[in-house]
C-alpha cells in the first residue's frame, strides 16, 4: 500500500473511531428518545459518508459500498433532525423525515437520469443540502437566546456550528465538482476535516455527558434552615406572570421576563431550569399558554368562541404553532379536548333537578 493510501485508513479510523465515542456518549446521555433516534440516524448517515469517502474502503466493500451511497446520500437532512430535536427539542415526528428523504429522492432520480439531465439533478441535490444545512445552522445559533441550560448554551453551540459549517463546505466542494473543479486531495481533506471534527466532538461529549445534554428535573432540596431564596424568586415570578397575564405578549423574550421579576437574565435561565425543569423558555411559556388554554377551552361559556381566536388572546402568532405545542401538551387538538370536556360537563348530574 503506498503512502497516500495508509493516510487514507489512518484517518479513517480516527474519524470512525472519534465521532462513534460521541455519537454513542450522547445517545447514552440523550433526555429523550427522540434524540437517542436522531442521533443515531445522523451518527448513522455520517459514518457512511466517511467510509465511502475512503477509496480503500469502496475497494474492499465492493458493491456493498452502494448501501453506504444510500445511507450518506440524505446525511444533511438527517443533521437538520438532529439540530432541532437537540435544539428545539422538537418531538419525532413524519414532518421532521422530509429534507432527508427529499434529498434521497433526489439523488435516485439522478442516478437513474439521463445524461443530458442527471447535472442539473445533482446541482439541485447539493444545493438543496446546502439550504438544508444553512437553515440548521441557523436553528443552532438561534436556539442559543431561549436555552435555559447553561452548559447546553456554552458548548453546543460552537462546537455544532463547526459541524453544520462543514455541511456547507461540502455541499460547496460538491457544486464545485460539478462545475468542473475538482482535486485529487478532496478525499483526503475530507477525512481529515472529519476526524478534526471527531476528535473535537468526542472532547466536548465526554467532558460535558449529562450535564450538557442531560434531562433537567425539578429540584427537590430538602427544606433549608434558611430561607430559600430560590422559591421567594420562583413565587413572585409565577406572581407577576399570573397577575400581568405575561404569557399573553406575544415575542416574550426572557430578557423581558427578569426586567418584570427584577433579577439578572442568567439566574432567571437557571431557576426556571433547575427548580420546573424546563430546558427552553419557548417550552416554559407555552406551559402557561397551555394551562390557560385547557380552561378557556373546557368552559362552556367560551363554546362560541373559535379555536383561532382563543390561540391569539394567549399569545400565539398563529393557529399552527398553538395546535402543535397543544397537541405535544396533551396528546390532544384543541378541538378534541373541547369536545371531550363538554361531554364530561354535559354528564354532570344537575343538582337541582
Amino acid at each position: 500500500m503506498d503512502r497516500a493510501g495508509t493516510l487514507d485508513l489512518m484517518l479513517l479510523g480516527v474519524a470512525v473511531g472519534a465521532q462513534l465515542a460521541w455519537g454513542l456518549t450522547l445517545v447514552r446521555s440523550a433526555y429523550n428518545r427522540a434524540l437517542a433516534i436522531a442521533t443515531i440516524l445522523f451518527l448513522g448517515s455520517n459514518l457512511a459518508f466517511v467510509m465511502n469517502s475512503s477509496g480503500a474502503v469502496r475497494q474492499l466493500l465492493g458493491p456493498v459500498s452502494e448501501l453506504l451511497w444510500l445511507l450518506q446520500i440524505g446525511s444533511a437532512g438527517l443533521f437538520w433532525l438532529f439540530a432541532v430535536v437537540l435544539f428545539e427539542d422538537r418531538p419525532l415526528a413524519p414532518r421532521g423525515f422530509i429534507p432527508a428523504v427529499g434529498l434521497t429522492t433526489i439523488a435516485l432520480a439522478a442516478r437513474f437520469a439521463p445524461t443530458g439531465v442527471a447535472p442539473w439533478l445533482w446541482a439541485l441535490h447539493n444545493l438543496a443540502g446546502l439550504g438544508i444545512a444553512l437553515h440548521a445552522m441557523f436553528v443552532i445559533l438561534a436556539s442559543g437566546r431561549v436555552d435555559l441550560v447553561d452548559a447546553r448554551r456554552r458548548l453546543r453551540v460552537p462546537f455544532l456550528a463547526i459541524v453544520a459549517s462543514y455541511s456547507i463546505l461540502v455541499s460547496a466542494a460538491q457544486l464545485g465538482q460539478f462545475a468542473g473543479f475538482n482535486a485529487a486531495w478532496y478525499a483526503l481533506a475530507n477525512l481529515g476535516l472529519q476526524a478534526a471534527l471527531g476528535l473535537a466532538g468526542a472532547v466536548v461529549m465526554l467532558e460535558a455527558r449529562t450535564e450538557l445534554f442531560g434531562r433537567a428535573e425539578p429540584a427537590h432540596a430538602p427544606e433549608p434552615a434558611e430561607p430559600d431564596l430560590d422559591a421567594i424568586w420562583l413565587d413572585r415570578m409565577q406572581a407577576i406572570i399570573a397577575r400581568d397575564a405575561l404569557w399573553r405578549r406575544e415575542g416574550l423574550t426572557i430578557a423581558d421576563l427578569a426586567t418584570a421579576v427584577g433579577l439578572p437574565e442568567h439566574r432567571l435561565r437557571r431557576l426556571i431550569n433547575d427548580r420546573l425543569g424546563h430546558r427552553n423558555f419557548p417550552s416554559f411559556i407555552n406551559q402557561q399558554r397551555i394551562d390557560a388554554a385547557k380552561a378557556v377551552l373546557a368552559d362552556p361559556e367560551s363554546a362560541g368562541r373559535t379555536v383561532a381566536s382563543i390561540a391569539y388572546d394567549l399569545g400565539f402568532a398563529s393557529l399552527g404553532p398553538f395546535n402543535r405545542a397543544f397537541r405535544d401538551a396533551t396528546g390532544q387538538t384543541p378541538t378534541e379536548f373541547r369536545r371531550r370536556a363538554f361531554t364530561q360537563f354535559s354528564q354532570i348530574p344537575d343538582k337541582a333537578s
